[in-house]
């Protein structure tokens, strides 16, 4: 049965999910409007932090960041609580929208991009602001591979992706890297091609020639005349960011009409909940359906899934490249290409993907080895860890230098810092040594550390 025919089969089986969806507690308003602010007072010295993920203010001297994966509580507090209420009123009046004990909830949309959610008493104990820090700088496969985010295996295989038709899901949890492989895509897609951002989300400022960035938050019904119309004028990608349950039942339907170019993002915290949640999406639109026709419907529509995670450390990676599609059976599967293991490195799974033979087709870079079992992922280095590389191996100890290595995080922290780092891990070995050559290893060393720093000192000037 092919997909248009699932989405046009009549089933009254699921009408108790039609009755729970009427039967929902109330929730407490929230402004449909997200408009722009220029200011949140203190909180705006923050956002030049381009590692803060985000901020949350659970009340006026408790404010928290979570950076590279941890959060922290600093020391910047408001004067009290009444300076904070009077703060997210004051913009709620500028913008034009009213909060108060009845509305205490409303979005805004921050002068640099960056989204505002912000509550009142009786909806939080106290005022509390919570603030998402998207940094499209970070969209970039190289810069993902130095973090070793990603491989430069998987990095081809997303630039391939980018300019074959396919209908593909960005999932994870929350501050993953779903925002930032969705805008890495837009920033793969050929120049001679056309493509469009329908960001629900309103997170996302696409600069490109060739890429239409739409902020559609603000919309409601006028969103899906828009969206049919953009699928009409046949482009080659369509990204949709953070699409409600209404535009991922509107895309699938596209998609049984032919759509293949769709990539979508979507929160969940496996592959297989990803999956699960655009068939409940599906069916909270077409309760005819029952819950397994809604599950192959979201299986055939889509033909590969990209998973991203937080690892033990708290960093961001993709932690699987997927394909999805049904069997000759028409069982749903979810078969891995790429996955991350416990040694938090990227392996093949030895599956060669569909879209491999296209790439063929069209002549792009991509080898079949990179999906053998065997094959070691590689990634890219930063110029900056690479010169911490070369003066570390100059030394001959290499039990103190392994060390060095192993508590010194360089790949998070500024170059002169790490090097200054390193200058005091020798000062403290030269007071515990004992033995003579050890202190003479250590000298050598340092000489050495020296003079890749007047070298650098030099390439700046």
């Amino acid at each position: 049965m092919s997909l248009k025919d699932r989405l046009n089969t009549p089933n009254n089986q699921n009408k108790e999910f039609e009755e729970k969806e009427n039967n929902q507690t109330p929730k407490y308003y929230e402004s449909e409007k997200i408009a722009q602010i220029d200011t949140l007072g203190i909180l705006d010295n923050l956002f030049v932090d381009d590692d803060i993920n985000s901020i949350y203010v659970n009340g006026a001297r408790n404010i928290y960041i979570e950076k590279n994966g941890k959060k922290n509580k600093i020391t910047t507090t408001f004067r009290d609580n009444v300076q904070l209420e009077n703060l997210i009123r004051r913009n709620a009046q500028n913008i034009g929208i009213e909060i108060d004990e009845s509305k205490p909830l409303i979005k805004f949309n921050h002068k640099e991009g960056i989204n505002v959610l912000a509550t009142l008493p009786p909806l939080s104990s106290s005022a509390n602001i919570y603030i998402k820090c998207y940094k499209d700088k970070h969209a970039n496969l190289q810069i993902l591979s130095e973090n070793q985010s990603i491989s430069k295996e998987m990095s081809l295989v997303l630039e391939a992706l980018a300019t074959i038709k396919n209908n593909i899901i960005i999932a994870g949890e929350r501050n993953t890297l779903k925002t930032t492989v969705l805008s890495a895509f837009a920033k793969m897609l050929p120049n001679n091609n056309i493509g469009f951002l329908l960001d629900n989300a309103n997170e996302l400022k696409i600069n490109s020639k060739n890429f239409s960035n739409l902020d559609i938050s603000n919309l409601q019904q006028e969103k899906f005349e828009l969206i049919n119309s953009i699928i009409n004028s046949n482009p080659d990608m369509v990204l949709f960011n953070d699409p409600d349950e209404k535009m991922i039942a509107n895309i699938c339907k596209n998609i049984s009409e032919g759509l293949n170019c769709a990539v979508i993002t979507i929160c969940a915290k496996n592959p297989k909940e990803a999956m699960r949640k655009i068939a409940f999406n599906i069916l909270k639109q077409l309760p005819n359906l029952n819950f397994e026709e809604a599950l192959k419907i979201a299986y055939e529509a889509f033909n590969l899934m990209i998973f991203c995670k937080r690892d033990e450390s708290g960093k961001q990676k993709i932690s699987s490249i997927s394909q999805i599609n049904l069997d000759e059976n028409e069982n749903c599967e979810i078969k891995d290409i790429f996955f991350l293991n416990h040694l938090l490195e990227h392996e093949s799974t030895g599956f060669v993907p569909e879209f491999y033979e296209t790439s063929k087709i069209n002549n792009l870079p991509i080898s079949a080895n990179i999906f053998d079992k065997t094959y070691k992922h590689t990634y890219y280095k930063s110029a900056k860890n690479d010169a911490m590389e070369q003066f570390i191996k100059k030394s001959t100890n290499q039990d103190i230098l392994r060390k060095f290595k192993k508590e010194l995080p360089t790949n998070e922290i500024p170059e002169e810092e790490a090097i200054k780092k390193v200058q005091e891990k020798f000062e403290e070995l030269k007071k515990n040594a004992k033995a003579e050559e050890q202190l003479e290893e250590i000298d050598l060393f340092e000489e050495n550390l020296d003079d890749n720093i007047i070298a650098q000192n030099e390439n700046q000037q």
